[in-house]
């Protein structure tokens, strides 16, 4: 596995071990094969299994896969199971694999860096960029985020709704109108500026709010910690918009979930 491939997974294993932390049940532990973080929320964002071996085999992967359902069956959140393409042997067919085991793929992902400037925040008009300072500022980049994606994040704003959560880390709200309409947060991971929950409520998106909303993020955790690289882990939307930006790509993922959780929603 090249370098690029393990600083993307170190990066999402940061990222999320401090998104997860305080959680009501958190556990980070590991088995044979697999990574655990879970939050133990009742969502899948904050529960998150991820492979460690590499030059992984099918045989391998439906193994890896039962394991991690029987060792999260009985914590009863929903979780994904995140594989990574670089780690798999030449031909092995992932999702086939998967769905054997009652895994469905639900979303790629495509990790990247730049250790590029990506430029200041632009003005954008009716967009007032904010800094949230209370409790009440930070749930709404949960709010944009559920808005965004069409999934109820609300239990995450027990964690990731305090302003407490915030206190070293770089959020950023975009206000129009008076309302949140769109956020990115810079996490601190390993020196690196993480970039995380970049969002734009529906009715507002293609105006460069999230653009805005995430240069300002980097801008504001520059201030603070100097021109690091930056790494994030890009939707297949997302990703022609952060190229653009500077970003190459470095690896290639996919998150899975269980049918029985699917099945539920």
């Amino acid at each position: 596995m090249n370098d690029d491939v393990a600083l993307s997974i170190r990066q999402m294993d940061g990222a999320w071990r401090l998104m997860c932390a305080d959680g009501p049940n958190p556990v980070v532990t590991a088995t044979e094969g697999i990574q655990f973080i879970f939050s133990g929320l009742p969502l899948s964002f904050f529960n998150l299994a991820m492979l460690t071996e590499s030059d992984i085999s099918s045989d391998t992967l439906g193994t890896r896969a039962r394991e991690a359902c029987s060792w999260a069956a009985p914590r009863s959140v929903p979780w994904f199971f995140l594989v990574t393409h670089e780690r798999l042997a030449p031909g092995v067919d992932a999702a086939a694999t998967l769905d054997a085991c009652g895994l469905s793929a639900v979303m790629p992902l495509t990790g990247m860096v730049t250790a590029r400037t990506v430029g200041d925040a632009p003005k954008v008009p009716g967009l007032e960029l904010t800094v949230p300072d209370d409790d009440r500022g930070c749930e709404a980049i949960l709010d944009v985020n559920s808005l965004a994606y069409g999934m109820d994040l609300a239990a995450g704003k027990a964690r990731l709704g305090s302003r407490a959560f915030w206190k070293d880390q770089f959020p950023v709200v975009g206000m129009a109108d008076g309302k949140p309409v769109s956020c990115a947060a810079v996490l601190m991971v390993d020196g690196h500026r993480y970039v995380a929950l970049v969002a734009t409520e529906p009715g507002q998106q293609r105006r460069g709010f999230a653009d805005a909303a995430m240069r300002r993020a980097l801008q504001n955790a520059a201030a603070d910690h100097g021109e690091t690289p930056t790494v994030l882990h890009a939707s297949d939307a997302g990703r022609p918009v952060y190229e653009r930006m500077g970003y190459a790509s470095i690896s290639t993922h996919t998150l899975f979930m269980e049918k029985r959780f699917l099945e539920e929603h």
